[in-house]
């Protein structure tokens, strides 16, 4: 015999889910954050390639393998 899954259990798999995708799109942003800061400093493509590391944890995190 299956049981249903209770309503209570859906909501904590949205609310894991929203929050994963809310600390990736803040690592993206991150990034974002020091590309654009980096660009008015002294050595724009360090801070540029220095940037791509959280931007890209962000992204595989969001969007890569479960």
């Amino acid at each position: 015999m299956t049981s249903k899954p209770r309503l209570e259990d859906h909501a904590n798999d949205l609310r894991e889910k929203a929050a994963a995708y809310a600390i990736s799109a803040g690592l993206v942003g991150f990034g974002v954050w020091i590309a654009i800061a980096g660009l008015s400093s002294s050595a724009p493509a360090i801070w540029i390639c220095a940037a791509l590391i959280p931007i890209g944890v962000g992204l595989v995190s969001a969007f890569g393998p479960t």
